[in-house]
């Protein structure tokens, strides 16, 4: 996160990351838009349910990329002093995010930050999940509830569940008629 090897690389997916996921959700939220116009009548809920899911979903799902490209852009990963390179003005707490190029403390309250502990912060250890409750909550309500919420906005706009129960129907029928009694 603060060092080590491949650090530019590293800033520069999550940049990416956070560019393509902007552009594959907004634009999945478009084509609900549209499908839903197009297909759908009623009031504008009845209409735009589906859309206000999928635009919800994109918003949640973008949430964590977010928040980690921030984290990563500020180096915010709050740890010792001596473990960030101080080199000047250590606050009493012994906590410092690491200094802009002067050297000088960036003071902050508690190691780590929202997503990782205090051990991460030295860049040493890959930090691909969280390893704080507020991260795991990010994660599952943000993340997988976007998923969730975007299946289930999608599967609403294009009739999926109609169209998948009526082949169903169609191959049983099929299945039953050709069966010799």
């Amino acid at each position: 996160m603060n060092g080590g090897s491949g650090t530019g690389m590293v800033d520069f997916f999550h940049g990416f990351q956070v560019a393509i996921m902007m552009t594959l959700m907004f634009n999945l939220a478009q084509f609900i838009y549209w499908t839903c116009k197009n297909r759908r009548t009623g009031t504008c809920l009845e209409v735009h349910g589906p859309t206000f899911m999928v635009l919800a979903s994109a918003i949640l799902v973008n949430i964590q990329p977010i928040w980690i490209l921030v984290i990563g852009s500020f180096k915010l990963c709050c740890a010792e002093c001596a473990t960030v390179k101080v080199t000047s003005g250590c606050p009493a707490n012994g906590l410092s995010y690491p200094p802009w190029s002067g050297g000088e403390a960036r003071e902050c309250s508690s190691g780590g930050n929202v997503f990782w502990d205090i051990s991460y912060c030295s860049g040493q250890k890959y930090a691909i999940f969280p390893t704080q409750a507020s991260g795991w909550a990010i994660q599952i309500i943000c993340t997988w509830g976007g998923y969730l919420l975007m299946f289930a906005g999608v599967v609403q706009a294009t009739a999926l569940h109609k169209k998948l129960g009526a082949k169903w129907h169609a191959v049983r029928r099929g299945q039953q008629a050709s069966i010799p009694r």
